[in-house]
Protein backbone atom coordinates (compact mmCIF):
# COMPACT_ATOMS: atom_id res chain seq x y z
CA UNK A 1 0.00 0.00 0.00
CA UNK A 2 2.67 2.06 0.38
CA UNK A 3 3.50 1.93 -2.87
CA UNK A 4 0.73 3.47 -4.06
CA UNK A 5 1.16 6.15 -1.71
CA UNK A 6 4.53 6.84 -2.59
CA UNK A 7 2.91 7.15 -6.69
CA UNK A 8 0.54 9.32 -5.54
CA UNK A 9 2.98 11.15 -3.44
CA UNK A 10 5.08 11.92 -6.83
CA UNK A 11 2.44 12.93 -9.20
CA UNK A 12 0.95 15.61 -5.99
CA UNK A 13 4.45 16.99 -6.13
CA UNK A 14 4.09 17.24 -10.10
CA UNK A 15 1.09 18.97 -9.52
CA UNK A 16 2.28 21.41 -6.71
CA UNK A 17 5.56 21.83 -8.80
CA UNK A 18 3.45 23.16 -12.04
CA UNK A 19 0.50 25.13 -10.36
CA UNK A 20 1.42 26.44 -7.30
CA UNK A 21 5.14 26.90 -7.94
CA UNK A 22 4.65 27.80 -11.96
CA UNK A 23 7.53 25.48 -12.08
CA UNK A 24 8.01 24.23 -16.26
CA UNK A 25 6.06 20.94 -16.42
CA UNK A 26 9.39 19.45 -17.90
CA UNK A 27 11.19 20.30 -14.40
CA UNK A 28 8.41 19.28 -12.31
CA UNK A 29 8.42 15.51 -14.35
CA UNK A 30 12.21 15.19 -13.60
CA UNK A 31 11.79 15.91 -9.96
CA UNK A 32 8.42 14.27 -9.54
CA UNK A 33 10.19 11.30 -11.29
CA UNK A 34 13.29 11.64 -8.93
CA UNK A 35 11.46 11.56 -5.83
CA UNK A 36 9.33 8.54 -6.91
CA UNK A 37 13.18 6.48 -7.95
CA UNK A 38 14.03 7.41 -4.40
CA UNK A 39 10.56 6.45 -2.47
CA UNK A 40 10.85 3.44 -4.40
CA UNK A 41 14.25 2.55 -3.30
CA UNK A 42 15.55 2.41 -6.69
CA UNK A 43 18.18 4.88 -6.17
CA UNK A 44 19.19 7.95 -7.47
CA UNK A 45 22.08 7.18 -9.72
CA UNK A 46 19.55 4.59 -11.47
CA UNK A 47 16.83 6.78 -11.34
CA UNK A 48 18.30 9.46 -13.66
CA UNK A 49 19.71 6.23 -15.51
CA UNK A 50 16.33 5.17 -16.08
CA UNK A 51 15.05 8.24 -16.91
CA UNK A 52 17.96 9.33 -19.74
CA UNK A 53 17.15 5.84 -21.16
CA UNK A 54 13.18 7.17 -21.06
CA UNK A 55 14.19 10.35 -22.74
CA UNK A 56 16.60 8.63 -25.64
CA UNK A 57 13.87 6.65 -26.81
CA UNK A 58 11.30 8.80 -27.29
CA UNK A 59 13.34 11.05 -28.97
CA UNK A 60 14.29 8.70 -31.57
CA UNK A 61 10.80 7.24 -31.36
CA UNK A 62 8.92 11.07 -31.92
CA UNK A 63 11.19 13.81 -32.18
CA UNK A 64 11.20 13.70 -35.64
CA UNK A 65 7.46 12.78 -36.10
CA UNK A 66 6.85 16.24 -33.92
CA UNK A 67 9.62 18.12 -35.56
CA UNK A 68 8.65 18.03 -38.62
CA UNK A 69 4.47 18.38 -37.44
CA UNK A 70 5.88 21.80 -35.96
CA UNK A 71 7.75 22.96 -39.05
CA UNK A 72 4.18 22.54 -40.71
CA UNK A 73 2.14 24.00 -38.54
CA UNK A 74 4.76 27.09 -39.17
CA UNK A 75 5.01 27.02 -42.51
CA UNK A 76 0.97 26.94 -43.05
CA UNK A 77 1.00 30.03 -39.97
CA UNK A 78 3.84 32.27 -41.94
CA UNK A 79 2.11 31.86 -45.53
CA UNK A 80 -1.38 32.61 -44.27
CA UNK A 81 -2.55 29.69 -45.48
CA UNK A 82 -4.46 28.98 -42.19
CA UNK A 83 -6.95 32.14 -42.30
CA UNK A 84 -6.95 30.82 -46.08
CA UNK A 85 -8.68 28.00 -45.15
CA UNK A 86 -10.81 29.62 -43.07
CA UNK A 87 -12.27 31.49 -45.78
CA UNK A 88 -12.89 28.71 -47.88
CA UNK A 89 -14.95 26.50 -45.46
CA UNK A 90 -16.76 29.21 -44.54
CA UNK A 91 -18.03 29.75 -47.72
CA UNK A 92 -18.25 26.33 -48.00
CA UNK A 93 -21.08 26.61 -45.42
CA UNK A 94 -22.87 29.54 -46.40
CA UNK A 95 -25.48 29.61 -43.72
CA UNK A 96 -24.29 27.42 -41.15
CA UNK A 97 -20.86 29.71 -40.00
CA UNK A 98 -21.17 28.50 -36.33
CA UNK A 99 -20.62 24.86 -37.66
CA UNK A 100 -18.05 25.68 -40.10
CA UNK A 101 -15.92 26.91 -37.54
CA UNK A 102 -16.03 24.42 -35.44
CA UNK A 103 -15.01 21.87 -38.25
CA UNK A 104 -12.63 24.61 -39.39
CA UNK A 105 -11.30 24.37 -35.64
CA UNK A 106 -10.88 20.32 -35.73
CA UNK A 107 -9.20 20.50 -39.00
CA UNK A 108 -6.40 22.84 -38.09
CA UNK A 109 -5.81 21.48 -34.92
CA UNK A 110 -4.40 18.34 -36.48
CA UNK A 111 -1.25 20.45 -37.34
CA UNK A 112 -1.32 23.62 -35.39
CA UNK A 113 -1.50 23.39 -31.67
CA UNK A 114 -5.08 24.66 -30.05
CA UNK A 115 -3.88 27.52 -28.19
CA UNK A 116 -1.99 29.10 -30.90
CA UNK A 117 -4.35 27.88 -33.57
CA UNK A 118 -7.08 29.57 -31.48
CA UNK A 119 -5.22 33.10 -31.22
CA UNK A 120 -4.95 32.86 -35.86
CA UNK A 121 -8.61 31.82 -36.10
CA UNK A 122 -9.93 34.12 -33.56
CA UNK A 123 -9.86 36.78 -35.96
CA UNK A 124 -11.81 34.81 -38.55
CA UNK A 125 -14.63 34.58 -35.78
CA UNK A 126 -14.81 38.17 -35.24
CA UNK A 127 -15.07 38.88 -38.65
CA UNK A 128 -18.21 36.83 -38.70
CA UNK A 129 -19.20 38.21 -35.52
CA UNK A 130 -19.51 41.74 -36.81
CA UNK A 131 -21.24 41.31 -39.48
CA UNK A 132 -23.79 38.65 -37.74
CA UNK A 133 -26.24 38.60 -35.59
CA UNK A 134 -24.43 35.46 -34.28
CA UNK A 135 -22.28 36.24 -31.10
CA UNK A 136 -18.50 36.10 -30.43
CA UNK A 137 -19.32 34.06 -27.87
CA UNK A 138 -20.94 31.42 -29.47
CA UNK A 139 -18.27 31.53 -32.76
CA UNK A 140 -15.42 30.78 -30.16
CA UNK A 141 -16.79 28.15 -28.06
CA UNK A 142 -17.14 25.87 -31.17
CA UNK A 143 -14.18 26.95 -32.75
CA UNK A 144 -12.12 26.19 -29.18
CA UNK A 145 -14.20 22.57 -28.80
CA UNK A 146 -13.05 21.96 -32.27
CA UNK A 147 -9.28 22.92 -31.49
CA UNK A 148 -10.21 20.63 -28.33
CA UNK A 149 -10.58 17.44 -30.00
CA UNK A 150 -8.23 17.34 -32.13
CA UNK A 151 -5.59 18.01 -29.53
CA UNK A 152 -6.44 15.42 -27.40
CA UNK A 153 -7.61 12.52 -29.79
CA UNK A 154 -5.64 13.17 -33.08
CA UNK A 155 -2.20 12.46 -33.36
CA UNK A 156 0.54 13.69 -34.20
CA UNK A 157 -0.60 16.30 -31.69
CA UNK A 158 1.88 15.88 -28.80
CA UNK A 159 -0.32 14.39 -26.14
CA UNK A 160 -1.71 11.44 -28.65
CA UNK A 161 1.70 10.89 -30.02
CA UNK A 162 3.08 10.35 -26.85
CA UNK A 163 1.08 8.12 -25.41
CA UNK A 164 1.34 5.89 -28.60
CA UNK A 165 4.58 6.37 -27.78
CA UNK A 166 4.45 4.84 -24.28
CA UNK A 167 2.23 2.30 -25.55
CA UNK A 168 4.80 1.02 -27.99
CA UNK A 169 2.54 1.53 -31.20
CA UNK A 170 4.34 4.12 -33.13
CA UNK A 171 4.15 1.13 -36.26
CA UNK A 172 0.43 1.31 -35.45
CA UNK A 173 0.21 5.16 -35.75
CA UNK A 174 -2.22 4.93 -38.47
CA UNK A 175 -4.74 2.93 -36.41
CA UNK A 176 -4.80 5.79 -34.14
CA UNK A 177 -5.13 8.27 -36.07
CA UNK A 178 -8.34 6.99 -37.99
CA UNK A 179 -9.71 5.91 -34.77
CA UNK A 180 -9.18 9.19 -33.26
CA UNK A 181 -10.48 11.09 -36.24
CA UNK A 182 -13.67 8.98 -36.24
CA UNK A 183 -13.83 9.69 -32.24
CA UNK A 184 -13.29 13.67 -32.53
CA UNK A 185 -15.87 13.95 -34.82
CA UNK A 186 -18.77 13.44 -32.41
CA UNK A 187 -16.73 15.09 -29.93
CA UNK A 188 -16.13 17.79 -31.53
CA UNK A 189 -19.89 18.40 -32.37
CA UNK A 190 -20.72 18.30 -29.03
CA UNK A 191 -19.07 21.80 -28.68
CA UNK A 192 -21.04 22.82 -31.95
CA UNK A 193 -24.33 22.01 -30.30
CA UNK A 194 -23.18 23.56 -26.69
CA UNK A 195 -22.29 26.65 -28.81
CA UNK A 196 -25.74 27.06 -30.39
CA UNK A 197 -27.73 25.54 -27.86
CA UNK A 198 -26.63 27.31 -24.50
CA UNK A 199 -25.51 30.87 -25.94
CA UNK A 200 -26.80 31.82 -29.47
CA UNK A 201 -30.44 31.66 -29.86
CA UNK A 202 -31.04 34.16 -32.67
CA UNK A 203 -31.61 33.61 -36.48
CA UNK A 204 -28.66 34.79 -38.52
CA UNK A 205 -27.87 35.08 -42.28
CA UNK A 206 -23.98 36.07 -43.22
CA UNK A 207 -23.19 37.63 -46.84
CA UNK A 208 -20.05 39.57 -47.37
CA UNK A 209 -18.78 38.98 -44.18
CA UNK A 210 -15.66 37.32 -44.33
CA UNK A 211 -12.46 39.13 -45.35
CA UNK A 212 -11.06 38.06 -49.19
CA UNK A 213 -8.23 36.16 -49.39
CA UNK A 214 -6.82 34.55 -52.30
CA UNK A 215 -7.37 30.66 -52.36
CA UNK A 216 -4.78 28.78 -50.45
CA UNK A 217 -1.72 27.54 -52.66
CA UNK A 218 -2.19 24.02 -53.91
CA UNK A 219 0.59 22.94 -51.94
CA UNK A 220 -1.29 23.96 -48.98
CA UNK A 221 -3.54 21.06 -49.36
CA UNK A 222 -1.10 18.48 -49.87
CA UNK A 223 1.43 19.61 -47.39
CA UNK A 224 -2.11 18.14 -45.02
CA UNK A 225 -3.16 15.63 -46.66
CA UNK A 226 -0.55 14.01 -48.17
CA UNK A 227 1.04 12.73 -45.35
CA UNK A 228 -2.27 11.78 -43.48
CA UNK A 229 -2.97 9.57 -46.82
CA UNK A 230 0.13 8.55 -46.54
CA UNK A 231 -0.15 7.28 -42.85
CA UNK A 232 -3.79 5.60 -43.81
CA UNK A 233 -2.35 4.05 -46.68
CA UNK A 234 0.18 2.06 -45.03
CA UNK A 235 -1.87 1.22 -41.89
CA UNK A 236 -4.68 -0.33 -44.66
CA UNK A 237 -1.99 -1.85 -47.21
CA UNK A 238 -2.15 -5.33 -45.01
CA UNK A 239 -5.98 -5.48 -46.23
CA UNK A 240 -5.63 -4.11 -49.76
CA UNK A 241 -2.91 -5.61 -50.96
CA UNK A 242 -2.40 -9.79 -50.72
CA UNK A 243 1.58 -10.38 -51.48
CA UNK A 244 2.98 -8.93 -48.67
CA UNK A 245 6.18 -9.40 -50.38
CA UNK A 246 5.19 -7.73 -53.32
CA UNK A 247 7.26 -4.26 -54.37
CA UNK A 248 3.95 -2.02 -53.79
CA UNK A 249 3.32 -3.26 -50.22
CA UNK A 250 7.38 -2.49 -49.36
CA UNK A 251 7.04 0.98 -51.10
CA UNK A 252 3.45 1.88 -49.02
CA UNK A 253 5.09 0.66 -45.70
CA UNK A 254 8.54 3.04 -46.42
CA UNK A 255 6.46 5.95 -47.72
CA UNK A 256 3.83 5.43 -45.23
CA UNK A 257 5.86 5.20 -42.02
CA UNK A 258 5.01 8.27 -40.44
CA UNK A 259 8.43 9.96 -40.19
CA UNK A 260 8.48 9.48 -43.89
CA UNK A 261 5.11 10.59 -44.10
CA UNK A 262 5.32 13.95 -42.44
CA UNK A 263 9.43 14.71 -43.94
CA UNK A 264 7.08 14.08 -47.47
CA UNK A 265 4.82 16.97 -46.03
CA UNK A 266 7.51 19.02 -45.18
CA UNK A 267 9.15 18.98 -48.62
CA UNK A 268 5.80 19.83 -50.36
CA UNK A 269 5.34 22.94 -47.77
CA UNK A 270 8.62 24.40 -48.94
CA UNK A 271 6.87 25.17 -51.91
CA UNK A 272 4.07 27.59 -50.46
CA UNK A 273 5.23 31.63 -50.79
CA UNK A 274 6.00 32.82 -47.43
CA UNK A 275 6.65 36.10 -46.74
CA UNK A 276 9.64 35.18 -44.01
CA UNK A 277 12.43 33.70 -44.63
CA UNK A 278 12.76 29.94 -44.34
CA UNK A 279 15.70 29.90 -41.44
CA UNK A 280 13.41 32.53 -39.46
CA UNK A 281 10.28 29.98 -39.95
CA UNK A 282 13.19 27.35 -38.93
CA UNK A 283 14.28 28.77 -35.59
CA UNK A 284 10.52 29.01 -34.74
CA UNK A 285 9.74 25.78 -35.29
CA UNK A 286 12.50 24.79 -32.97
CA UNK A 287 11.24 27.56 -30.00
CA UNK A 288 8.06 25.54 -30.54
CA UNK A 289 9.73 21.75 -30.75
CA UNK A 290 12.15 21.65 -28.09
CA UNK A 291 9.41 22.41 -25.41
CA UNK A 292 7.45 20.03 -26.66
CA UNK A 293 9.82 16.90 -27.46
CA UNK A 294 11.35 17.76 -24.00
CA UNK A 295 8.12 17.76 -21.97
CA UNK A 296 7.05 14.07 -23.75
CA UNK A 297 10.38 12.54 -23.13
CA UNK A 298 10.62 13.37 -19.41
CA UNK A 299 6.88 11.69 -19.47
CA UNK A 300 8.33 8.87 -20.92
CA UNK A 301 11.35 8.97 -18.50
CA UNK A 302 8.90 9.15 -15.47
CA UNK A 303 7.04 6.21 -17.20
CA UNK A 304 10.53 4.13 -17.54
CA UNK A 305 10.62 4.14 -13.89
CA UNK A 306 7.48 2.75 -13.15
CA UNK A 307 7.93 0.33 -15.67
CA UNK A 308 11.00 -0.46 -13.41
CA UNK A 309 9.80 -0.95 -10.24
CA UNK A 310 7.81 -2.97 -8.18
CA UNK A 311 4.47 -0.63 -9.52
CA UNK A 312 4.28 -2.82 -11.89
CA UNK A 313 3.27 -5.77 -10.13
CA UNK A 314 1.06 -4.45 -7.68
CA UNK A 315 -0.87 -1.48 -9.41
CA UNK A 316 -3.36 -4.31 -10.90
CA UNK A 317 -4.50 -5.34 -7.58
CA UNK A 318 -4.55 -1.46 -6.17
CA UNK A 319 -6.16 -0.37 -9.39
CA UNK A 320 -8.97 -3.76 -8.82
CA UNK A 321 -7.18 -4.65 -12.93
CA UNK A 322 -7.03 -8.13 -12.20
CA UNK A 323 -8.66 -9.39 -15.61
CA UNK A 324 -8.47 -7.93 -19.36
CA UNK A 325 -11.68 -6.09 -19.15
CA UNK A 326 -11.37 -3.62 -22.00
CA UNK A 327 -14.29 -1.79 -20.97
CA UNK A 328 -12.75 -1.41 -17.08
CA UNK A 329 -9.43 -0.75 -18.29
CA UNK A 330 -10.62 2.64 -20.55
CA UNK A 331 -12.82 3.51 -17.48
CA UNK A 332 -9.50 3.74 -14.95
CA UNK A 333 -8.00 5.54 -17.79
CA UNK A 334 -10.27 7.99 -18.38
CA UNK A 335 -11.14 8.94 -14.94
CA UNK A 336 -7.12 8.71 -13.77
CA UNK A 337 -6.45 11.43 -16.93
CA UNK A 338 -9.31 13.50 -15.70
CA UNK A 339 -8.25 13.92 -12.25
CA UNK A 340 -4.79 14.75 -13.15
CA UNK A 341 -6.15 17.08 -15.96
CA UNK A 342 -8.28 18.97 -13.38
CA UNK A 343 -5.84 19.38 -10.85
CA UNK A 344 -2.94 20.52 -12.87
CA UNK A 345 -4.21 21.79 -15.86
CA UNK A 346 -2.44 20.32 -18.73
CA UNK A 347 -4.09 17.96 -21.60
CA UNK A 348 -0.59 16.53 -22.48
CA UNK A 349 0.79 15.44 -19.05
CA UNK A 350 -2.00 14.22 -18.24
CA UNK A 351 -2.26 12.32 -21.10
CA UNK A 352 1.69 11.47 -20.74
CA UNK A 353 1.75 10.19 -16.78
CA UNK A 354 -1.64 8.29 -17.60
CA UNK A 355 -0.42 6.53 -20.09
CA UNK A 356 2.99 6.07 -18.30
CA UNK A 357 1.22 4.65 -15.47
CA UNK A 358 -1.39 2.11 -17.80
CA UNK A 359 0.06 0.87 -20.47
CA UNK A 360 2.96 -1.55 -18.28
CA UNK A 361 -0.51 -2.90 -16.26
CA UNK A 362 -2.03 -4.22 -19.92
CA UNK A 363 1.59 -4.65 -21.81
CA UNK A 364 0.51 -8.63 -21.15
CA UNK A 365 -3.55 -8.49 -21.49
CA UNK A 366 -2.91 -9.85 -25.10
CA UNK A 367 -5.16 -6.81 -26.55
CA UNK A 368 -5.40 -5.95 -30.19
CA UNK A 369 -4.86 -2.61 -31.75
CA UNK A 370 -8.45 -1.76 -31.71
CA UNK A 371 -8.72 -2.05 -27.91
CA UNK A 372 -5.36 -0.42 -27.26
CA UNK A 373 -6.25 2.59 -29.59
CA UNK A 374 -9.84 2.46 -27.24
CA UNK A 375 -7.46 2.97 -24.01
CA UNK A 376 -5.07 5.83 -25.25
CA UNK A 377 -8.62 7.67 -26.91
CA UNK A 378 -10.08 7.06 -23.47
CA UNK A 379 -7.17 8.60 -21.77
CA UNK A 380 -7.57 11.76 -23.74
CA UNK A 381 -11.18 12.01 -23.10
CA UNK A 382 -10.54 12.13 -20.28
CA UNK A 383 -7.58 14.79 -20.85
CA UNK A 384 -10.35 17.40 -21.77
CA UNK A 385 -12.08 17.52 -18.12
CA UNK A 386 -11.85 20.10 -16.73
CA UNK A 387 -10.65 23.14 -18.10
CA UNK A 388 -10.75 25.66 -16.02
CA UNK A 389 -8.34 28.93 -14.45
CA UNK A 390 -5.07 26.44 -14.53
CA UNK A 391 -5.32 25.52 -18.26
CA UNK A 392 -3.18 28.10 -20.46
CA UNK A 393 -6.33 27.27 -23.11
CA UNK A 394 -8.84 28.46 -20.54
CA UNK A 395 -7.37 31.52 -19.92
CA UNK A 396 -6.94 31.97 -23.98
CA UNK A 397 -10.20 31.85 -24.70
CA UNK A 398 -11.96 33.67 -22.42
CA UNK A 399 -9.59 36.58 -22.63
CA UNK A 400 -10.15 36.64 -26.62
CA UNK A 401 -14.05 36.01 -26.04
CA UNK A 402 -13.45 38.63 -23.72
CA UNK A 403 -15.82 36.67 -20.89
CA UNK A 404 -15.27 37.20 -17.52
CA UNK A 405 -14.14 34.08 -14.93
CA UNK A 406 -17.63 33.68 -13.95
CA UNK A 407 -18.62 33.43 -17.75
CA UNK A 408 -15.80 31.60 -18.78
CA UNK A 409 -16.13 28.65 -15.96
CA UNK A 410 -20.02 28.86 -17.01
CA UNK A 411 -19.71 28.37 -20.54
CA UNK A 412 -16.12 27.02 -21.46
CA UNK A 413 -15.60 25.27 -18.45
CA UNK A 414 -19.16 22.94 -18.69
CA UNK A 415 -18.36 22.83 -22.56
CA UNK A 416 -15.09 20.83 -21.27
CA UNK A 417 -16.67 18.49 -19.29
CA UNK A 418 -19.36 18.13 -21.31
CA UNK A 419 -16.78 17.13 -24.66
CA UNK A 420 -15.20 14.80 -22.07
CA UNK A 421 -17.97 12.54 -20.84
CA UNK A 422 -19.48 12.83 -24.40
CA UNK A 423 -15.94 11.56 -26.09
CA UNK A 424 -15.60 8.42 -23.40
CA UNK A 425 -19.32 7.48 -23.96
CA UNK A 426 -18.60 7.29 -28.06
CA UNK A 427 -15.59 4.96 -27.56
CA UNK A 428 -17.61 2.75 -25.08
CA UNK A 429 -19.94 2.81 -27.95
CA UNK A 430 -17.67 1.73 -30.13
CA UNK A 431 -16.06 -0.95 -27.76
CA UNK A 432 -19.91 -2.41 -27.33
CA UNK A 433 -20.64 -2.29 -31.10
CA UNK A 434 -16.91 -4.12 -31.90
CA UNK A 435 -17.97 -6.88 -29.20
CA UNK A 436 -21.84 -7.78 -31.33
Amino acid sequence: MFILFYLLLSILIIILLSTKFKLNPTISLLIGGIILGILLKIGFKKTLYLQFIGLINSFKGIGLIILFSCIIGQILKESNSIKRFGNIILNSFQNKSLFSVNILGLLIGTVVFCDSAFLILNGISRSIASSSSISLSSLNLSLSGGLYSSHTLIPPTPGPIAMIDNFNMIDQIGSVMILGILVSIPSSLIAFFFARTLINKDKFSIQNRIKKFKNPNIFSYLTILVPLLLISLNTMSDIIIIDNNSYVYNLINYIGNPIIALFIGVILSLFIPMKKKLNSIIKNSFNEFLPILLLTSMGAGYGNIIKNSDLTLLLPDLLSINNNSILYICFIGFICSAILKTSQGSSTSSMIIVSSIIFPIISDFGFDIFELSMVILSIGSGSMMISHVNDSYFWIVTKQTKFNLLDGLKYFSIMSIAQSFGTFLFIVLLINLKSL
